[in-house]
């Protein structure tokens, strides 16, 4: 029943947490009032000639403004000849649709009109900003001039003199000249923004009927799209008219390379600061496991290592040039074949040591092959030498599947490792589509023939990248958790492996989610799969009075799952004495203070943006803000007492976690400092969870707060025939000599009292908290032994007893039948 009040308490803490940021934002939002706007009023006459000085200044900075920046000039010179070209494109694309091109062309020509879509686009948003920085200016300026028109009325009524008069007029005429002009060129700049907007749809246009072409009855799988091979000529003079407006040159598509890098110059900027910044992460690595040298039996940590230290150059080049690949998505097609070689190249090293010598070969066919696939792709084949070529092409992967893996069965027990080993149960799988490739290809389905060949040869080809990606990722990972424990001064290793094993299982996840997706990108399933989620996710459900849609509702887990991702790594960066904090240097506990503002700060937040993706208007929550005052009120003072306190706790740091506390008899090592509550682990081993409030409110003894340093009493009694003297430099050389005990403060010696049956002396020294017991008992035993040595001897207690003859009920004792045990006993 406790635990559930827990949960219960902690639902509502976080409840109250989440819903004041959302209920401070409401009111920003809503509590802005017309009467709080700034409006124009009249510059008295005494202050307007400085203000006349301020007012041109004013002219002058919002002229410089107002004036275009060299990349809009240049937009509006060039786009009279880009729409040219557009036009002139949309007729080669005419003609090209006619020309019954391959499903492969159709997506190369998809990509370069998703290209010139991008540019435009570019353009556009570049123009849109302009005008928005212009329309806040144009405000800016119509605020002053009405100021300076209703000064000139002023000043007029007012009967100033003429030269101040002249002097607002000609300040008023210049505003009023500026703003017309600012208005002008909003209006032109608007106008060539409508004008590139229809370029943009009519780029829409023939994206769209490209689609429509590549989703139409000829392309479907299983259409007879051609006769068969043999009934086939292979004369390519019937369709030599027309070529040049079927595809382009190599020497253009090289050229298109520089066009587009020179166009997406800013885009490089954003895409070189990502390359560093993960180069920056590899050779934080690289330097960690050079410095940390563990002896741990981790296969994971030997891998990671093998990774990072002696391919670090080859990891960054591979990670380059996969995102490049991911972010350059309007990419000319040419330079996307580009980046594809230079990964596999890279992945070489990489994988050196993750496959067989026998199969290492395997990646420069790989490349061969991968080239050999890209050559249709810039040179323009009749139907007949184009089947011809995937004939060549399906024979040649069957060749080399069969020159890696023969005999199929020995090759099967061969230990290469659960990855190397499911790659070779497919194998029949890649066997069967290169056969339906070639028979598909003899009989006319040549849509289908495509379709095996692609799979075939690009599931191999991407497997092989997204696995020396995994390995890269996993290095990383790794080595930042191998270095986030090393810098410790303790860890626990357990916990250490715990961590490693669940980030490599969310990047193995990652990993494969995105393998997933390029391969439907590849297979030309992930347009549709798209469409398809698109048009369910957007599907309104009603329930009574409320809408909603299942995108909208994903939309909100996403961002509380990202928004509890982002806390947990900022808790597992500030935990303990992590690089962060140590770079940082800074006191106790601050780190800690600030992971908790963030994090909560974060999570307030997401709850926010995930409430706004729902639809929720939060200015409603105006009215929650009585009915949560009422319940804090009444309901929940003692949690919202808790809370407070916490944070008390949090930043006025009496005790961290990790320190040694005692409070309401209950003594043990703080765990964990929570908002509402906070946990104790007692030496019993049990785990207690303590509210905050009796924390603050209570009398709290801290044993490890400032120091850990703990001082020791140790009582010991002699006989009296033993000299005081030489024991007290018995017990002070016994605490001096053990290693356990602190030199400073220095061990202490003392006399006591003389008791009735001892010499009674305390023993006092000084040790880390942590090792208390066990050093009092090594000392104890120490001076026994010492004292044993030396012949002194420790006494117990004595006591004589003696028992009168009596008469009890006429009866005479007889003393005779008593022993003498029971006459004269002794005890300690």
């Amino acid at each position: 029943m406790q635990s559930r009040c827990n949960i219960y308490s902690k639902i509502f803490t976080l409840i109250v947490i989440l819903l004041l940021p959302i209920i401070s934002v409401s009111q920003i939002k809503t509590g802005i009032d017309s009467s709080m706007v700034q409006k124009p009023s009249v510059i008295p006459i005494i202050n307007i000639l400085g203000n006349i000085d301020d007012a041109k200044d004013q002219i002058k900075s919002v002229t410089r403004k107002l004036r275009p920046k060299s990349d809009i000039i240049k937009i509006d010179s060039l786009y009279p000849f880009y729409a040219k070209f557009i036009q002139e494109q949309k007729s080669h694309a005419k003609n090209f649709i006619k020309a019954n091109p391959n499903i492969q062309k159709i997506d190369n020509l998809i990509l370069k009109w998703q290209t010139y879509n991008g540019h435009l686009n570019g353009w556009e948003i570049a123009i849109k900003e302009f005008q928005i920085k212009n329309s806040r200016l144009i405000q800016e300026i119509e605020f002053s001039e009405e100021t300076w028109a209703l000064t000139y009325q002023n000043a007029k009524e007012n009967k100033a003199p003429k030269i101040i008069l002249n002097n607002v007029k000609t300040v008023w005429d210049d505003l009023i000249s500026l703003k017309t002009s600012a208005i002008k060129d909003n209006n032109y700049f608007l106008i060539l923004n409508s004008k590139i907007n229809m370029q943009i749809i009519d780029i829409d246009n023939v994206v769209d009927d490209l689609i429509d072409l590549k989703n139409s009855n000829v392309y479907n799988l299983l259409y007879l799209r051609h006769e068969p091979l043999w009934k086939t000529s292979f004369n390519a003079e019937a369709e030599k008219s027309g070529k040049s407006d079927k595809t382009e040159s190599f020497s253009k598509s090289v050229s298109s390379i520089f066009k587009f890098v020179k166009t997406n110059e800013n885009n490089f900027y954003i895409y070189l600061i990502m390359v560093a910044f993960f180069s920056s992460l590899i050779l934080i690595v690289k330097k960690a496991f050079v410095k940390y040298n563990s002896i741990e039996n981790n296969i994971d940590l030997q891998k990671a290592k093998d990774i990072i230290l002696n391919n670090s150059l080859f990891s960054i080049l591979f990670l380059s040039v996969f995102i490049a690949k991911l972010f350059f998505t309007n990419a000319p097609k040419l330079f996307g074949d580009l980046l594809l070689v230079s990964m596999l190249l890279f992945s070489i090293p990489l994988l050196k040591n993750s496959i067989l010598e026998r199969f290492r070969k395997i990646i420069y066919f790989l490349i061969l092959f991968f080239i050999f696939d890209s050559l249709k792709t810039y040179v323009w084949f009749s139907s007949g030498q184009y089947r011809l070529y995937l004939l060549g092409e399906a024979l040649v992967l069957i060749f080399l599947i069969f020159y890696f893996t023969h005999p199929y069965r020995e090759t099967r027990k061969i230990n290469i490792g659960k990855f190397g080993l499911l790659l070779i149960r497919f194998t029949p799988v890649i066997y069967f589509l290169s056969i339906v490739c070639i028979l598909s290809n003899i009989l006319g389905y040549t849509n289908l023939a495509d379709f095996s060949l692609k799979i075939g040869t690009q599931s191999g080809l991407i497997t092989i990248l997204f696995y020396t990606l995994l390995l890269i990722s996993e290095g990383i990972c790794i080595g930042l958790i191998h270095r986030h424990f090393c810098i410790q001064d303790s860890f626990d290793v357990d916990k250490k492996l715990t961590t490693q094993k669940k980030a490599l299982y969310i990047t193995r996840v990652f990993v494969f989610l995105f393998w997933i997706l390029y391969f439907l990108k590849i297979v030309d399933l992930w347009s549709q799969l798209n469409i398809f989620l698109q048009d369910a996710l957007t599907e309104p459900y009603k329930i009574g009075s409320i809408t909603f849609t299942i995108g909208a509702i994903l939309t909100f887990v996403i961002i509380l799952a990202i928004s509890y991702l982002i806390t947990s790594l900022i808790s597992f960066s500030f935990d303990g004495n992590s690089s962060i904090t140590k770079a940082l240097n800074l006191p106790k506990g601050v780190p800690a203070a600030i992971s908790l503002v963030i994090r909560y700060f974060i999570i307030a937040f997401g709850f926010v943006l995930a409430l706004s993706s729902i639809g929720i208007d939060l200015s409603k929550f105006n009215l929650m803000a009585g009915a949560l005052g009422l319940g804090i009120g009444f309901g929940l003072q003692n949690i919202v007492s808790n809370f407070i306190s916490g944070l008390i706790l949090v930043f006025e740091r009496p005790i961290l976690p990790g320190d040694t506390i005692e409070v309401n008899n209950l003594l043990g090592t703080v765990k964990k400092i929570g908002v509402r509550s906070s946990s104790i682990n007692t030496f019993d081993g049990a785990e207690v969870i303590v509210p905050n409030t009796n924390l603050i409110s209570n009398n709290l003894i801290n044993w490890t707060l400032s120091d850990n340093v703990k001082r020791v009493e140790i009582l010991i009694g002699t006989t009296y025939d033993s000299d005081p003297n030489e024991v007290l430099k018995i017990l002070f050389d016994v605490a001096s000599k053990n290693e356990q005990v602190l030199k400073s403060p220095s061990p202490m010696a003392l006399f006591s009292d003389f008791g009735d049956s001892s010499l009674n002396f305390k023993l006092l020294f000084w040790v880390p908290y942590e090792i208390g017991l066990s050093s009092k008992s090594n000392v104890s035993i120490e001076v026994y032994n010492r004292f044993k040595e030396l012949g002194i001897q420790i006494p117990f207690p004595q006591r004589d007893v003696y028992i009168k003859n009596m008469k009890e009920s006429g009866t005479l004792l007889n003393l005779d039948n008593i022993s003498d045990s029971e006459t004269s006993t002794k005890s300690k």
